[in-house]
């Protein structure tokens, strides 16, 4: 039994769109057009990381106070924020390889995570609960071991989560009701894989989840008994979303990346994509970001405040961490500390002037020996 399916690639590689050959991520060296330092970072590595490994995702329940959840080698990693520093927090493990892709915090005293564990039967849903004190492992409900992986997971409260992935070529949905998790049917979309590979609840009447079907968007939205596919639009030839965030059930934005190429034989570069939900129909909205550039994840602390994190490759085919804002008019690039070899994956907002995002950089310049990235966003600059 290989661990390689759930440890790497890493998740920049799992949000890839399938056909669009966004390979090119892990660096081709294609030049984009110009990115000034001011616009999207351009600093030097200062120090290394206080750990080495790979976050994933954030949460925040106030500024001082949020939980990020990744990997380090085979195992899980769980960090905490106290509002001045990050430290790791002990996590339990399971099976041969354990990994932790998504993480909600209703409350400081209750949080979830999700992610996949590899045993010698294959792979498994993975579910971790955060009582105040103690990370424990929660069971959960796989429809078998057929290429599980969980990405994303939203918790409107202790006694209500949904968790979103892939089983096979099949989207997975699984609930917990505040004592046990469930797989709750979710559609799919032609006969090609499906995918849910993040997703948002406002109440527990209200989620929505985004991904792909292997070439176009996907979008599912559940209303307290079924998941139902919801139309959305696909610019180019190949497109899928990361992640969503929704500030009511009139306001959600989706991010992710699309490509005009012709598939997996195209060295047309992949661009970011964002799009609006207002309540009726998802659109399209421009993004001025370099062309080859992605989005990984995103968070809304108001339907007029928005960040979204990702990547993009500078001219030598580096990739440096992005960081995208909406004030409900548009979006920009904004400065950031922008390691080289930097990727962020998750970003959590608890205000207007309070967000931190997560991710991973490496020292090389060149994939393999991730160390941690974390950074903050006071409401005027971005710093790590």
């Amino acid at each position: 039994m290989s661990v390689l399916r759930a440890r790497k690639p890493i998740r920049r590689e799992f949000l890839r769109i399938a056909g669009a050959l966004l390979a090119l991520v892990v660096g081709l060296g294609l030049a984009v057009g110009p990115v000034t330092s001011a616009a999207a970072g351009g600093a030097t590595p200062t120090g290394t990381r206080p750990s080495s490994g790979t976050l994933n995702g954030v949460s925040c329940v106030s500024a001082k106070s949020c939980v990020a959840v990744g990997y380090r080698g085979d195992k899980t990693l769980i960090e905490s924020w106290n509002g001045t520093a990050w430290s790791v927090v002990s996590s339990p493990d399971l099976g041969i390889s354990s990994s932790l892709f998504g993480v909600s915090c209703p409350s400081a005293n209750a949080c979830m995570a999700g992610g996949v564990y590899v045993d010698a039967s294959g792979h498994h849903a993975l579910f971790e609960s955060w009582n105040g004190a103690d990370w424990s492992v929660v069971p959960g409900s796989s429809p078998g071991p057929d290429g599980i992986t969980l990405l994303g997971l939203s918790c409107v409260s202790a006694h209500f989560c949904v968790a979103v992935g892939g089983y096979g070529n099949s989207t997975l949905g699984e609930s917990w009701n505040g004592s046990a998790w469930s797989v709750v049917p979710s559609p799919d979309r032609g006969t090609e894989r499906n995918s849910l590979d993040g997703v948002s609840c406002v109440t527990a009447r209200f989620c929505v989840a985004v991904g792909n079907d292997s070439r176009k968007t996907l979008v599912e939205s559940w209303d307290g008994s079924a998941w139902s596919i919801v139309a959305s639009p696909t610019p180019g030839s190949y497109g899928g979303f990361a992640a969503v965030s929704c500030s009511s059930t009139r306001s959600c934005v989706a991010v992710g990346n699309f490509s005009t190429g012709t598939g997996s034989g195209s060295s047309t570069p992949p661009g970011t994509l964002t799009e609006s939900w207002d309540g009726s129909a998802w659109s399209v909205v421009a993004n001025p970001n370099p062309s080859h550039a992605l989005l990984f994840g995103v968070a809304c602390a108001a339907s007029k405040s928005c960040k979204a994190v990702g990547e993009y490759a500078d001219r030598a085919g580096v990739f440096v961490s992005m960081i995208d804002s909406w004030n409900r008019t548009a979006w920009s690039v904004v400065p950031n500390p922008g390691l080289p070899a930097s990727y962020l994956y998750g970003v959590s907002c608890v205000a207007t002037t309070r967000c931190e995002a997560v991710g991973e950089y490496d020292n090389s310049a060149h994939a393999g020996s991730g160390r941690v990235l974390e950074e903050s966003w006071n409401g005027s600059a971005w710093s790590d």
